[in-house]
Parts: C-alpha cells; sequence; structure tokens
C-alpha cells in the first residue's frame, strides 16, 4: 500500500520507540567513524527542511531523533546519515551562525567567515534570526563593564528558552503521539481491509475458473456420448 509515513514499514509504537532509543545509542547502523560529505545543495535543503519542520523538534525526549529522520528521509539520506549525524551538523551550523552574528573582536581578519563572507549566514538567519534566544531584548548602553557580553547573553536566553519550550510543548507533544499512534493503527487496519478483499477476490475467482472447468467436462462428455454409438 503506496502511504507515506514516518514510520518504517508496520513497525509497532514500541518497536518504533526502541529504534529511536538505538538510533540515539549507536547511530542507526551507520558509524560515527563515516563521515557524510554534504553538497552545498544538500546543505540548502537540510537547513530548509529544518526551518520547516520547526514544530517536530518540541524538546521531548526522542523527538529531536523523530524530527531528524523524517527530515533525512525527505532529502533522501536515510541509511546514509543518521539522526546523531544530522544533529552534529545542525549544531555546527548554529555554531557558525551565532560566531558570525556576534562577532568577537579581530574576527573576520585572519581567514574566519563572516555574515558577508558564509554561504549560510542569510539562510540561517531567516530560520533562527527572529528567535528570542537568537535576537535578545539587550540594551548594550545600560550594561556594566563586568556584565557578560551578548554571546554569553545568548547562551543563557537560549538555555532558559529550551527549558521553556520543552515544558510548554510536552502536552501537544503527547497529543500528536497519540495522534501518531491512531494513525498507524488506521493504517494497518486499512491495510489489513484491503489484504481480506484482494483474497476473497481471487477466492471468487477460483471458484469461477473451477466452475467454467466442470461446464465444459460436461459439455465434452455430453459431445462424447452423442458421438459414441449405442
Amino acid at each position: 500500500m503506496g502511504v507515506v509515513d514516518p514510520f518504517p514499514s508496520y513497525l509497532s509504537h514500541n518497536s518504533f520507540r526502541q529504534s529511536v532509543m538505538a538510533d540515539e545509542a549507536s547511530g542507526s547502523g551507520v558509524g560515527e567513524e563515516y563521515a557524510f560529505r554534504w553538497t552545498k545543495e544538500q546543505t540548502e535543503v537540510f537547513i530548509k527542511l529544518r526551518g520547516e519542520n520547526d514544530e517536530l523538534f518540541t524538546g521531548a525526549k526522542n523527538s529531536a531523533t523523530v524530527g531528524w529522520r523524517i527530515v533525512l528521509e525527505k532529502m533522501g539520506l536515510s541509511g546514509k546519515v543518521t539522526p546523531a549525524q544530522a544533529k552534529k551538523k545542525w549544531d555546527n551550523l548554529k555554531k557558525k551562525y551565532k560566531e558570525c552574528k556576534y562577532p568577537g573582536s579581530g574576527e573576520g581578519v585572519s581567514g574566519k567567515p563572516t555574515a558577508a563572507t558564509w554561504p549560510w549566514f542569510v539562510q540561517m538567519d531567516e530560520v533562527l534570526g527572529q528567535r528570542p534566544s537568537i535576537c535578545p531584548p539587550v540594551l548594550i548602553a545600560s550594561i556594566p563593564m563586568d556584565t557578560p557580553g551578548p554571546s554569553a547573553a545568548v547562551s543563557d536566553q537560549e538555555e532558559r528558552e529550551e527549558e521553556e519550550r520543552e515544558g510548554d510543548r510536552q502536552p501537544a507533544a503527547k497529543k500528536r503521539r497519540r495522534d501518531s499512534d491512531q494513525e498507524l493503527l488506521d493504517l494497518i487496519r486499512e491495510d489489513m481491509r484491503q489484504q481480506r478483499e484482494a483474497e476473497e477476490r481471487r477466492a471468487q475467482a477460483e471458484e469461477r475458473r473451477a466452475q467454467e472447468s466442470r461446464e465444459r467436462m460436461d459439455r465434452l462428455f455430453s459431445i462424447l456420448e452423442r458421438l459414441v454409438p449405442k
């Protein structure tokens, strides 16, 4: 049955959760020593899909692994890149983006990328630029000399933001899991119904063929009886 589903084949929900946990622990069968070489086009699509599917990364347990699985499946990279490797790729992009957005003194002079030279800055800024964790309301003129700079404020604010998002989205995440469970059950029931209908059609076809065969044999015997002298 040609139904696109984020779960690989008809796994039960428990089996899928075990598979997700195994992905986090072992890299889903793709060795961490295997370094996937991202092309420019793949990185562009990767950033775009991560931004479009931000609601999947709720902060709940295993939600990020499920989200990365879906992103990689849409990119056709399932089996080539693990969710753990995708997360590492995204973390590296976020780190480089923050370094470009809030450069320290002297950066950009010794060959380090800047917002003007890093090719992914504009695209990353579209995804992350409006988040409170990236643009905190800091009044530079009122900051004492011994107050941590923007980089430290961003880090602390981001941690608080992640904690708030996790707490706020847990009820929604539970509802999505229930909806996903129900959707999976509906798909399995529909597949079983179609299989039963197919079996019934095959049985009916076989019965028709057997009936036609019996009728042919009856006609043949009838002709032979007329031909044989009595």
